[in-house]
């Protein structure tokens, strides 16, 4: 039998690290260094030097180490993917991860949040068009596969109580994903908020709908970068697209405590 694409991925990473990770962990953007340099014994793999990986034009690298004496494995993706499966999601089930922790950057739509604050996805809402690859997908793993429930909600509790515990406010919400980075309109703004949404972000979809099809556990926390409050402060808001300013790179060691308590904590 002749051996996939796929399965040369796998086992070419597998070789690499040699043990299975406890957690995967997704950075969608080049801002979490931080975050990375928390990684203990790390082992890197760009996506170029991995067989599959090369052949489809993807790019980024897988990071291995350990953080609070748990294994754990980022895939560090500089660029959102709206019409490709995300292949990092299906190697990070084949090599045995069964919890996915997704990190990325969204401008706020809720007026009671602020810059550098940390909301906790507890839903969404996607206006990006149907990926028909990620249908094909689903048709061929799981078809019938739940997605009333996407977000964990035992990691959700988790991560508010570690919050809770170190006197941190973070908030809860609707993460609402757009296939273009640009401002949104003062109607879309206004039509985002009336639907519930307090947060807009590029495309995390995709990789939350292939882990959850996988049946992994999904959390997924996103940092407010700017603020979209209403006509005057407009002009002035941030493109979340740019590099951290001053107030969201001081907000970075929160994440870090919350990150590092949490991969301690959940089992």
């Amino acid at each position: 039998m002749s051996i996939t694409l796929e399965e040369k991925s796998t086992k070419y990473i597998q070789k690499k690290i040699q043990k299975k990770p406890d957690f995967g962990i997704i950075l969608l953007e080049n801002q979490f260094n931080k975050l990375v340099e928390k990684i203990k014994n790390p082992i890197y793999i760009s996506y170029e030097e991995i067989p599959n990986f090369n052949k489809k034009n993807l790019y980024g690298k897988f990071i291995f180490g350990e953080i609070e004496n748990k294994k754990v494995i980022f895939s560090i993706e500089p660029f959102y993917e709206n019409e490709k499966i995300p292949f990092s999601i299906i190697i990070f089930k084949n090599i045995g991860v069964d919890k996915l922790i997704l990190i990325n950057i969204s401008g706020g739509i809720n007026p009671n949040y602020k810059i550098g604050d940390f909301m906790l996805v507890k839903d969404h809402i996607n206006f990006l068009p149907e990926n028909t690859k990620i249908i094909k997908f689903i048709e061929k793993n799981n078809k019938y596969f739940c997605i009333n429930e996407l977000y964990d909600q035992k990691m959700l509790e988790m991560a508010e109580n570690i919050a809770m515990n170190h006197n941190i406010i973070i908030q809860k919400g609707i993460y609402v994903t757009f296939p273009y980075p640009n401002y949104k309109t003062y109607a879309e703004h206004a039509m985002i908020r009336s639907m519930g949404g307090d947060s807009i972000g590029m495309n995390t979809i995709s990789y939350i709908i292939t882990a959850r099809c996988m049946n992994l556990r999904v959390f997924f926390i996103s940092m407010i970068v700017g603020l979209y409050e209403n006509k005057d402060s407009y002009s002035n808001s941030i493109n979340f697209m740019n590099p951290f300013l001053y107030e969201t790179e001081k907000s970075l060691p929160i994440l870090i405590l919350i990150f590092k308590d949490f991969i301690k904590l959940c089992s």
